[in-house]
């Protein structure tokens, strides 16, 4: 497809042509082919062809600067030379002006030229108009990126007057900054480098190493007014998501009187090491040694805190349970009798446990050596009060967790439990629930019943060998018996012969 741009008399004229595959026996021995026109120009009215055809060069000109900008041009050097071009400035601007400003008007040149040569030569190309949309989409992706580090803010009037607030607050620390360490220039240096290498690989990895440090969060709190996400951190895993989220569902004060209890889960990860056994320590690229239900980075359960909620709601997180519990049936997947209790506060080293192999997959039950994981379910259960409310004794007994897609929207006095899942649970009476285990399935896999085939054949094959060992058994222990007959005395047999002789003479 091409996209013919003749300008006969100043005005501009859009063709689309394909050059396909001749339906004819002349065409393909050498007929001019027909032209056929693009589905697109065809929908496209032909005032917007022709400003998009103007506004090409443009549009190479803002997607070269960007990719610059962006760090995403084919070639980086590009882009820190602009670093490098825009530090000399800055620092040696007097200089630069006062001895070389002459030149710097022919380098402006100089740049001007080499630019406009690379939009002939791309523009040469006649592009086509879906060459031009393309080119539209890239130019739009590149400028949702430049400015990503504003956008993805979403600040609010509130986030506005509180960064008004805090920089006129800091306003007597900024003179002195600037009068002591910092002099403009350096200020306008730094600050300049800053937003030129943002998009920069170091520059991103960089950030992501200091945002790890508590101190940096801190510090870009104090400085803005706003909490980027970053100052409770390690409070914002999977499970206190799932509280705020579970508060924001069902409310955080309940009519009838009823504490929302919210019920805990910590799973305990453990790998097999070769001469040691089973210890805590696992692979740096893997779960840690606690995690939450969503493999979220935990602590462990003597050192697990509770949420911390907002003064103003008058309410307060205080937990249900004297201890933490192991879940026996590590959430259904071990199968115990009904005299068994589910849970228990002292387990042994070995209880609860789930094995899986190398790579956390192939769940079982029991242990073997082709096992090399392991992780078993912690749970403890909270309530949401009051701040002075008085100690009461537990009257609801934990519920086993909802199964994923089970939510369902309920009147808030209807609410007793919690789970940490973030669902609820709307029954009122608070008696255990047997559910189905969603690890390992009723009916057996088409492998599992393969593997049921092939041990019936072996044990039936082992049988058919019992039977064979036991025949040869038999047949030995006969030719043994026929070994150890009595020998017959010859003496005697003697004896008989000659009596038999002479009754015979007598005869």
């Amino acid at each position: 497809m091409s996209l013919n741009v003749v300008p006969p008399d100043g005005d501009v004229e859009t063709r689309a042509a394909f050059t396909g595959r001749s339906s004819s026996l002349v065409d393909r021995i050498g007929g001019e082919p027909k032209t056929q026109s693009s589905p697109l120009l065809s929908s496209t009215p032909t005032t917007v062809s022709k400003v998009l055809v103007r506004a090409y060069p443009y549009f190479v000109i803002s997607d070269k600067l960007l990719s610059i900008l962006t760090w995403t041009d084919d070639d980086v050097w590009l882009s820190m030379l602009v670093v490098a071009l825009y530090a000399t400035v800055v620092l040696y601007f007097e200089v630069i002006i006062t001895y070389f400003g002459h030149v710097s008007a022919v380098v402006l040149l100089v740049g001007y030229s080499q630019l406009s040569k690379h939009v002939d030569e791309v523009v040469t190309i006649k592009p086509t108009l879906d060459d031009i949309v393309h080119l539209l989409t890239t130019l739009n992706v590149k400028a949702d990126l430049f400015l990503n580090p504003i956008t993805s803010l979403a600040l609010t009037s509130y986030d506005i007057k509180r960064i008004l607030f805090t920089t006129v607050f800091l306003s007597p620390l900024y003179v002195m900054i600037t009068y002591i360490l910092f002099t403009p220039r350096s200020f306008l240096l730094s600050f300049g480098i800053f937003a030129l290498t943002y998009h920069s690989t170091f520059s991103r990895t960089t950030r992501k190493m200091l945002w790890k440090f508590r101190l940096v969060r801190l510090l870009s709190f104090y400085l803005t007014g706003l909490d980027f996400g970053g100052i409770n951190i390690n409070r914002s895993s999977g499970i206190f998501a799932a509280v705020k989220r579970a508060n924001e569902k069902v409310g955080i004060v309940n009519k009838d009187g009823k504490p929302i209890l919210f019920t805990y889960v910590l799973f305990e990860n453990q790998r097999r090491w070769l001469g040691i056994g089973w210890t805590p320590n696992l692979l740096s690229y893997e779960r840690t040694a606690w995690t939450d239900e969503f493999l979220n980075e935990s602590s462990p359960t003597d050192k697990f805190q509770l949420p911390e909620t907002e003064e103003a709601s008058g309410m307060m997180w205080r937990w249900v349970d004297k201890t933490w519990r192991l879940d026996l049936t590590n959430d259904g997947s071990i199968q115990l009798p009904s005299s068994k209790p589910k849970t228990t506060a002292n387990p042994s080293s070995d209880d609860g446990y789930i094995y899986y192999d190398n790579t956390w997959k192939k769940p079982s039950t029991e242990d073997s050596f082709s096992k090399y994981t392991r992780r078993r379910r912690w749970i403890r259960t909270a309530e949401l009060v009051p701040i002075n409310a008085p100690k009461t004794q537990r009257t609801a007994s934990l519920t086993e967790p909802l199964s994923v897609g089970q939510d369902t929207a309920i009147p808030i006095t209807e609410v007793t439990n919690v789970q940490a899942s973030g669902l609820t649970d709307s029954s009122k009476e608070n008696t255990p629930k047997k559910r189905k285990s969603i690890r390992f399935d009723d009916k057996p896999t088409i492998l599992e019943s393969v593997k049921l085939l092939q041990d019936e054949k072996e044990k039936e094959k082992e049988k058919e060998k019992e039977k064979e060992k036991e025949k040869e058994r038999a047949s030995l222990e006969n030719a043994i018996e026929d070994a150890t007959e009595p020998e017959v005395n010859l003496d005697t047999t003697e004896e008989i012969i000659t009596n038999q002789v002479s009754d015979k003479k007598n005869d």
